[in-house]
């Protein structure tokens, strides 16, 4: 379809039509009438906007001479035809040439983004439900997956405004999740009647925008891997997980290592960067990074044994002096670090850092300051039950967000013959926390937990020696939040580096020559996502997702094209993932799956429908488990922002 790259305003097509209405009392034009006539038909030919919707807005008061220049002025080929005729508004015209819509639909299919909207006005205008139909889903059904959410907008509004509730609703029970939950709410409700349209459309289903956001965060593929030429590796996920946070030290020869703070889509794959530039000290070497949603924090090297936080977004900002601090940790309203002093915490928008009076904290310059000090990682959090646990190379305390204490543990520094030292923490549930400690000698670690009952005092229910992946289950440690340097540990394989026998650790084989996933730098809550570090013959990062790609594989996929088989493969991912809110939407795709197709499931048919023709319900051939796919997706590195 031709286009005006340049073309007039929509005053300068009014102007022309103004002037071309001008006539001698015999009803013929005069030159400049015909001059202004002319541009006007030749830059509708061209395929100007405005003068196609001048000539569309003033269709039915144009001579019968009129109508016919502008339509000789169409494109030769058929399609493009057919929306021409359509776009200035000569409708009995485009009837004649293309009576039952069919090539209307393919100009539509081929035409980009900006024409479809203006046709779908056009259309509105013509009025032809039946041809609307057929040019925006096609004479198909299954063309449904075609669709973007604003073409089924149009065309649900159009059934809405027609009061097609049948058509309407076969339209629900044909589309994706969160495509069929939109057009669902359009249905009044008296028409929303049970299965499919009465789950999408009921008070507890979540809205279709809810569905939208969550089926856009979930990964498409798996790993997604970013190569950058830095070490010391970062990351932090945003609370709702749609994005990934990253901070790495970019080296240059004979300069200071530059600090480099980017993010990345998880939906997309896209890289945004956020800060690049030189830190307080010549050689950065901490890895600290949070990621609050709107803000981003950063722990960053301020001289000998101290530190400060600096706030990437919304603007670069210190927060607080520098002093001696663990990493950050998140909670309930911000973010935290274990400080000489006790826990500080970090507010939204603060300047400065926040201490909560307790009976633990001691000043910078005593022998239990300088314990403070000592500790690196000894920090956890449950921000849900706004819980903080913290060491002093003594105890192992448990408090409130508001500071206070409670429970006390002693902790162990050796066991038989070995040395202690290094400890993290993890709560594994409000009322259950983890401790790991590397040991010196034979034993090479030590991991205990500790369970508080309902009369306060804790208890050290388990201990084990030895590499955690070998003596514990798996299963331990799947709880809703596991600390990520908890997590780094238990999923070590007895060095500092990741076990690369991991159920989760999916890469291509071709890509791992002289490559070294040094260790995991963070995961989602519900442990759907891990971010590896990489070194070796190239640094950079990736996101290993096992699960979540598939499920937005089905989430995305039509019901049109669901098939029997396919509850019981949902019923299964569902089991394997943590997130709630993509549990949910699982939950009710099979729901609505098995309303789709009840009567094949309660047979318990698994093979195959037989294919039917273009409005039967059949639900077509086998096709290949979308969990079987793997792809990688390599992004590479864009440069500045």
């Amino acid at each position: 379809m031709r286009m005006a790259e340049r073309g007039l305003t929509a005053d300068d097509a009014a102007l022309l039509l103004h002037r071309s209405a001008r006539r001698r009392a015999d009803g013929s034009r005069g030159v400049r009438a015909r001059h202004a006539w002319r541009r006007l038909v030749r830059a509708c030919a061209a395929g100007d906007p405005a003068a196609q919707d001048t000539a569309r807005a003033a269709a039915a008061g144009l001579r019968e001479r009129d109508a016919l220049d502008l339509a000789a002025a169409a494109p030769e080929e058929p399609t493009d035809r057919a929306a021409y005729l359509v776009l200035i508004g000569q409708f009995a015209q485009r009837r004649a040439l293309d009576p039952d819509g069919s090539l209307l639909a393919l100009a539509y299919r081929a035409a980009p983004p900006r024409i479809r909207a203006r046709l779908r006005t056009a259309m509105a205008a013509e009025g032809d439900g039946e041809v609307i139909r057929v040019v925006v889903t096609g004479d198909r059904r299954d063309r449904v997956a075609e669709m973007s959410y604003d073409e089924l907008d149009y065309l649900g509004h159009h059934l809405a405004e027609r009061q097609d509730w049948a058509e309407l609703r076969r339209l629900v029970r044909d589309l994706p999740l969160a495509k069929g939950a939109a057009a669902a709410r359009l249905l009044p409700v008296t028409e929303r009647t049970d299965g499919v349209v009465g789950l999408l459309a009921g008070a507890s289903a979540p809205s279709p925008e809810q569905l939208r956001a969550l089926v856009d965060r979930l990964p498409r593929d798996a790993p997604i891997t970013y190569d950058v030429s830095g070490d010391h590796q970062g990351a932090s996920f945003s609370p709702d997980t749609s994005e990934l946070a990253l901070r790495y030290a970019v080296r240059k020869r004979g300069l200071p290592r530059e600090l480099r703070v980017e993010t990345l889509r998880i939906g997309t794959g896209d890289i945004t960067r956020r800060f690049a530039g030189s830190t307080p000290t010549a050689a950065e070497t901490e890895t600290s990074i949070l990621h609050l949603g709107d803000e981003i924090l950063v722990k960053l090297r301020a001289g000998d044994e101290l530190c400060r936080i600096t706030r990437i977004l919304p603007v670069y900002e210190t927060v607080g002096a520098a002093t001696a601090m663990s990493d950050l940790r998140r909670t309930s309203r911000g973010a935290v670090v274990l400080c000489p002093g006790g826990p500080a915490f970090v507010d939204p928008g603060a300047l400065g850092l926040r201490h909560e009076p307790t009976a633990l904290s001691a000043p910078p310059g005593t022998d239990r300051g300088r314990r403070w000090i000592s500790v690196c990682h000894t920090l956890a959090t449950l921000p849900a039950a706004r819980l903080i646990a913290f060491s002093d190379l003594r105890n192992v305390y448990v408090t409130t967000e508001d500071g206070q204490l409670l429970h006390a543990m002693p902790l162990y520094r050796r066991v038989g013959g070995d040395s202690l030292f290094s400890p993290v923490l993890s709560f594994l549930s409000r009322n259950s926390l983890a401790l790991h400690q590397n040991a010196s000698r034979v034993s090479g670690q030590s991991t205990e937990i500790w369970e508080f009952g309902p009369d306060g005092d804790p208890r050290r229910t388990e201990h084990r020696l030895g590499v955690p992946r070998k003596r514990w289950p798996d299963d331990t440690w799947r709880v809703p939040v596991l600390d990520d340097a908890f997590a780094a540990r238990v999923y070590a394989s007895g060095t500092s580096r990741l076990d690369i026998d991991l159920p989760w650790l999916r890469y291509p084989q071709s890509a791992t020559a002289g490559v070294v996933r040094q260790r995991l730098l963070t995961l989602t809550p519900g442990q759907d996502m891990f971010v590896v570090s990489r070194t070796g013959a190239d640094d950079g990062f990736e996101v290993h997702s096992p699960h979540l790609p598939t499920a937005r594989t089905l989430l995305e996929r039509p019901l049109l094209h669901g098939r029997p088989q396919d509850v019981r493969h949902v019923q299964d991912l569902r089991s394997r993932i943590g997130d709630p809110a993509v549990r949910d939407a699982l939950d009710l795709l099979a729901t609505c799956l098995i309303d789709r197709s009840g009567g094949d499931i309660a047979l318990g048919r698994t093979d195959d429908v037989p294919a039917g023709g273009p409005t039967d319900l059949a639900l077509g051939g086998g096709r290949r488990d979308p969990e079987d796919r793997h792809r990688q997706r390599h992004i590479t590195h864009q440069g500045e922002a």
